[in-house]
């Protein structure tokens, strides 16, 4: 059934949406399955699991020497905390081998209430560099799910020097955007990807200078080509996604793996013509496994399944070969059986592994007054196991000749099956739970923040000329303004009379030689005096000397314990709220500590690995702002992330609150950012007067979440 006992051989991890694909994944081969609950899970449309049903799961896969996984990987509101921690103790007392987590309050949350729980970081964490992964490990993860977007060489290079076991998608959908960094489905209809309620707007079309096209759809992903890279890129985990999916996607996908894994060779044409067959969408790609972008990776039109006819077929005789290969695992079992006259029956029964029961009737044997039961008919009775896991081999009888009614046989055999799958369950217990404990969190420290008021995020040097314009022509000043740390590192001389204001913002996302360039980049800028760091990602979170840290919006933070926690190990001066939070849920967090908040600024929806605008044949790094046009007509506008050929996909339009600064402030935020993107200086200094009681507003705007909140429904609504 599975590999597990091949220590050479990565995991191969399952989806189960449902009972029926659960039991498949591990028929086919599955060493674990991942799966969820109701509530708490990134996949809110997929039928989910009761918690009745996902005790059994546990059972049934760990009586198969398998794992189950459970996906907790939302975030959650400082109101559902107490359901939380409810579930979290639920998942520990149902014995899951791990759970999946998104929320940094979780690892908090397990040490204070005493849930000894194996934590795995989820993709959703956007964990893309070796830093990130150390972070991860000293928050208290035994495992991260590392970003889809890494090469073979930077899951390799993370892997072998993170000291934490690290998992990779191997198979299935690809997200546009890095994971959790994606508010696309959230800005415009509500439903957030972070709650696992994602619409898929990069499924629709869109309108580019090539026609209408489905630029954000990318093929799904398929590593199965890179069996031999995939044993030796360090990775614990090989994971399938498609919990949306079937019962035959998760068997004929998990068959495959299964197969040429195990023979370490590569799939033949039948087996590629079979993972097609099951799911369609346009073909097959190796994602960035490769290190590489661009056009192939890509769906841009829907194409007709050529697979269509003979898919049915498929289906059908891979969940024939699943039932079959279900049905046909047994556990061996030896036994002895003494059946001597005068005595009660006595059975023992064991298994190779070492697991054994010992079961005695309250039937004494009796003298046979015509027949005995032979050994024949004692041998036969007992290997009536019906429809168990359990199959008896050798069988040892001690007979005298006495007789006892089938029943008393049949119900020996019953309690002993029982027994001894208690047994083999205790025994896996033992072998998997006995050293669950979290590491201790160290000691945090707690960053005064010096100023409060509104700050600014720039692009360029225009909109930076135009804030100090507005402060000099209005006599206001804004507490701190962020400057891109390329655009700093370019031409530093322009910004050094206002290093004691300016927060260096990184680039989002930073692999391996990005990261060890930012190292220096940062040495650099604090040599200057720009002495102030915003931070973006956990593996950020790390406390540098003579930097005074800033969160970012990219944390995602979303309830008091997550803003705490965070605060303290990285020694923030303040943590930036999600902007899914509406204004109650902010209040009720910038109560407890420094928060800021963002109150204009066109609000980025994606964070993309390829570049949008290069994939239609064109290079964007000009001044040129470029534009995808949606089916009703609103243009998407889409920026660099930093200097890297990374796409940031911006909102149609602005977030903006700046016309109501009484309400903003009774939120308690701290700081009040405005972000620029696309504007130009004039611009710039309308929002800021806004924001000093001014009338502008802009043409088109939205409020985003700050009256309806995307995070839970639980919160208190407000009404606009």
């Amino acid at each position: 059934m599975n590999n597990l006992s091949d220590k050479s051989a990565p995991e191969l991890l399952a989806p189960a949406g449902n009972y029926e694909c659960f039991r498949a994944a591990l028929a086919m081969g599955a060493d674990a399955v991942y799966l969820a609950g109701k509530n708490f899970g990134a996949r809110s449309y997929a039928g989910n699991f009761e918690r009745g049903e996902i005790e059994s799961c546990v059972r049934y896969a760990h009586l198969r020497g398998s794992k189950v996984y459970a996906a907790v990987n939302t975030l959650a509101g400082n109101r559902e905390i107490p359901e939380l921690i409810d579930f979290l103790k639920f998942l520990q007392s149902a014995r899951v081998d791990g759970v999946i987590v998104q929320d940094p309050a979780i690892p908090e949350l397990a040490r204070r209430h005493d849930i000894a729980l194996r934590l795995h970081a989820s993709t959703q964490m956007t964990v893309h560099n070796l830093s990130g992964a150390k972070v991860a490990a000293e928050l208290g993860f035994s495992r991260v799910v590392l970003a889809r977007e890494l090469s073979f060489d930077e899951i390799k290079y993370i892997s072998e020097n993170s000291g934490i076991e690290t998992e990779i998608f191997v198979h299935g959908a690809m997200c546009m955007s890095y994971s959790g960094q994606c508010l696309m489905s959230s800005a415009l209809g509500g439903r957030s990807g972070n709650r696992g309620r994602c619409a898929q707007p990069c499924r629709q079309p869109y309108r580019t200078d090539r026609g209408e096209e489905f630029v954000l759809s990318l093929k799904d992903m398929a590593l199965i080509n890179e069996i031999d890279k995939l044993i030796t890129c360090g990775a614990t985990s090989l994971k399938i996604e498609g919990r949306m999916k079937g019962a035959a996607y998760v068997a004929s996908v998990v068959e495959t793996y299964r197969c040429c894994l195990d023979e370490k060779r590569k799939p033949t044409k039948n087996e590629l013509d079979r993972l097609n067959r099951v799911f369609y969408r346009g073909g097959l790609s190796s994602g960035y496994f490769d290190g590489k972008t661009g056009p192939k990776m890509f769906a841009f039109r829907k194409p007709d399944n050529p697979y269509a006819e003979s898919a049915r077929e498929t289906e059908k005789s891979v969940l024939e070969r699943a039932a079959q290969n279900e049905n046909n695992f047994k556990i061996p079992l030896r036994a002895e059986l003494d059946f001597n006259i005068g005595a009660q029956i006595w059975l023992k029964v064991k298994t190779e592994s070492g697991a054994a029961a010992n079961v005695e009737s309250d039937y004494v044997v009796q003298e046979a007054k015509t027949r005995p039961t032979d050994t024949n008919k004692l041998i036969n009775q007992l290997s009536k196991t019906g429809g168990s896991v359990f199959e008896f081999g050798d069988i040892r009888i001690q007979n005298d000749g006495g007789f006892a009614p089938l029943s008393e046989l049949n119900a020996l055999r019953r309690r002993a099956l029982e027994d001894i799958k208690t047994d083999i369950l205790k025994r896996y217990d033992e072998a998997h739970f006995s050293e669950i404990m979290l590491p201790p969190l160290s000691e945090g420290i707690s960053v005064p923040l010096k100023k409060s008021g509104i700050t600014a995020d720039v692009y360029n040097f225009e909109q930076f000329g135009a804030l100090l314009e507005f402060e000099r022509e209005n006599g206001k000043e804004l507490a701190y303004i962020g400057v891109p740390i390329d655009e700093l590192c370019e031409d530093p001389a322009p910004y050094e009379s206002e290093t004691e204001r300016i927060i260096i913002l990184p680039r989002n996302i930073m692999q391996k030689d990005e990261y060890e360039n930012y190292e220096k980049q940062l040495k650099r800028l604090k040599s200057l005096g720009f002495s102030k760091l915003r931070v973006e990602n956990i593996s950020e979170l790390l406390r540098r000397g003579g930097f005074e840290m800033f969160g970012g919006r990219r944390l995602n933070i979303t309830n008091s314990l997550s803003a705490e926690l965070i605060r303290k190990a990285a020694g923030l001066c303040s943590v930036f709220l999600s902007p899914e939070l509406n204004l109650a849920q902010i209040r009720e967090i910038a109560a407890e500590l420094p928060c800021e908040i963002g109150i204009y600024g066109y609000q980025p929806l994606m964070l993309t690995e390829n570049c949008i605008t290069k994939n239609l044949g064109r290079c964007p790094c000009g001044d040129r702002t470029n534009y995808l046009t949606d089916r009703f007509g609103k243009k998407f506008p889409i920026i660099r992330d930093g200097k890297s050929c990374r796409t940031v996909l911006l909102n149609t339009c602005p977030t903006f609150m700046c016309d109501k600064m009484s309400e903003v402030k009774k939120s308690g935020a701290a700081l009040l950012n405005l972000s620029f993107t696309i504007e130009d200086g004039n611009a710039v200094k309308k929002i800021c007067a806004a924001c000093f009681g001014g009338d502008h507003r802009p043409r088109e705007f939205t409020r985003l979440h700050y009256y309806k909140g995307a995070i839970t429904e639980k919160a208190n609504k407000i009404k606009d």
